[in-house]
């Protein structure tokens, strides 16, 4: 039997305004806070691109180009947070997750510290499982050698032209429909990287427990096989392996002898 009520999976990602900053120079240098330029001296989120594990095409919501406000898109974004089990991104532990929990800080909105419970991180996975056998962790590295096209290409000039407004040649606006295509082609390619690397990683959310019966740990389906016999100190394991995403699908304790000396370490 095969488990047709699997998690709602939501793939995201974010693009932030860069920094400005007066300096004495160009090249590598230390630049402090007091060089940052007023109402230029702290990130804000430009839009927010995310999709979900239906296979449909990505969707995306923006600061405003004339508001540059993005207060509402990430109260908005939030909602779509509230509805899903598990929220994935690429390299979003270090980033993405950051910037929400600081913006909703910021904004006032409602504390949601626990959320990251329910986050799991493209990149930390591939590095975790595959690490250097991986020339380069990029995003766009990935999305080429299996076949995706790699990324769209962005420029330093497309967020100043965002920023500033930049009439000329209508290149502001025109800049803005840029990023966001770039943003949707970034998640649904995590969508489709985390899919095809999902039978060779232990996903930190336990899909199991979106069902009442033994379902497979990492895509929710019933449809298992016993894997072998493996053994922890006292415990023996009954392991299994998930016919439907052909990878690993957990572990059952079918024995334990003296539990009342296990010690928990």
């Amino acid at each position: 039997m095969v488990d047709t009520n699997k998690p709602r999976i939501l793939y995201f990602d974010l693009e932030t305004t860069p920094l400005q900053a007066w300096v004495w120079r160009m090249g590598d240098q230390t630049v402090r806070h007091g060089q940052l330029v007023t109402g230029r001296e702290s990130y804000d989120v430009i839009c927010v691109t995310y999709c979900w594990n239906d296979g449909k095409p990505a969707k995306a919501m923006d600061w405003g180009f004339e508001e540059q406000n993005s207060k509402q898109m990430l109260a908005d974004f939030d909602k779509l947070i509230i509805e899903a089990d598990v929220v994935i991104g690429k390299n979003s532990d270090r980033f993405d997750n950051k910037h929400l929990n600081f913006h909703r800080m910021m904004n006032g909105q409602s504390g949601m510290p626990d959320w990251t419970k329910y986050t799991d991180d493209l990149e930390k996975q591939m590095r975790k499982h595959f690490g250097q056998a991986l020339p380069s962790q990029s995003l766009d590295y990935i999305s080429k050698i299996l076949g995706l096209g790699g990324k769209i290409k962005m420029e330093m000039s497309d967020w100043i032209n965002i920023v500033e407004k930049t009439e000329e040649e209508n290149l502001g606006k025109k800049a803005l429909a840029k990023m966001v295509k770039y943003g949707k082609k970034d998640v649904e390619d995590t969508r489709t990287i985390w899919e095809y690397v999902e039978a060779h990683i232990t996903p930190k959310y336990n899909r199991s427990v979106n069902s009442e019966h033994g379902s497979c740990a990492t895509c929710g389906s019933y449809d298992l096989i016993k894997n072998g016999i493996r053994r922890q100190g006292q415990i023996i394991y009954q392991t299994y392996r998930c016919n439907s995403h052909n990878g690993y699908a957990g572990r059952k304790i079918i024995k334990q002898t003296n539990p009342q000396n296990n010690l928990s370490v």
